[in-house]
């Protein structure tokens, strides 16, 4: 299960200890991120059994809202994942990175690990056949889908800027990379340049800038 979907499952069932259906807007505002990334994760999680979509008591006219709650496959999948996972990803990656930092040629070996977490995310077992992009009307094809397929995957919440650029709104490792940007953040560059070179576009340049506004990473892309 991809990071973002597990704290999307994880999300409705702490709602659901404090009583009552999870909506997507009690998700936006526990988690951030884009109400249509969040509107994904929910279907798929429905779809695989593991949610359920109960209609709420509308008190207005128009399309009744509808809540999430677990089903028990789904209890039963939040426990065993929260059990398989004694260790932290964060202090996985912090440990990882505060290491590197003390190589000579940390920015190397960052890069390098960068594209292989890439490469696991894109092609390994857990991974589902990715979605062809829909056909560019025009010019050349856009180098956002392969970048935002990506980062939703690694457990980012990545959104369109008006600029063109992509912001991240939520970081699956935000304690490590604000300790070790130079290290972290980096990995998380590679990581997409190589997604980009995955998908045979060759000609665009990729910068990450970590924090460059409150709230939000954002990713620049520029044709070259």
């Amino acid at each position: 299960m991809p990071p973002a979907r597990r704290r999307v499952l994880a999300a409705v069932a702490d709602r659901e200890v404090a009583g009552g259906e999870t909506t997507v807007g009690d998700l936006a505002a526990d988690l951030g991120g884009h109400p249509n990334s969040t509107r994904g994760h929910l279907s798929q999680l429905v779809d695989d059994g593991l949610l359920e979509r109960v209609p709420l008591v509308a008190g207005t006219r128009g399309r009744p809202a509808h809540g999430h709650r677990l089903t028990p496959r789904g209890r039963l999948v939040l426990e065993a994942v929260q059990v398989a996972e004694p260790v932290a990803t964060d202090e996985l990656v912090a440990a990882m990175a505060e290491h590197l930092s003390t190589t000579p040629d940390a920015e190397t070996h960052a890069r390098a690990i960068g594209r292989l977490w890439a490469s696991q995310l894109a092609h390994g077992p857990a991974s589902r056949p990715a979605r062809k992009a829909p056909s560019a009307p025009a010019g050349a094809p856009s180098p956002v889908e392969p970048v935002t397929t990506l980062l939703r995957t690694a457990g980012f919440s990545p959104e369109r800027d008006p600029s063109g650029d992509v912001a991240l709104r939520t970081c699956p490792v935000l304690a490590s990379a604000r300790a070790h940007p130079g290290v972290v953040c980096t990995m998380h560059e590679e990581m997409l340049r190589a997604a980009l070179d995955d998908a045979g576009t060759t000609d665009v340049e990729v910068e990450l800038a970590p924090f460059a506004r409150e709230g939000a990473c954002l990713v620049h892309l520029r044709r070259r």
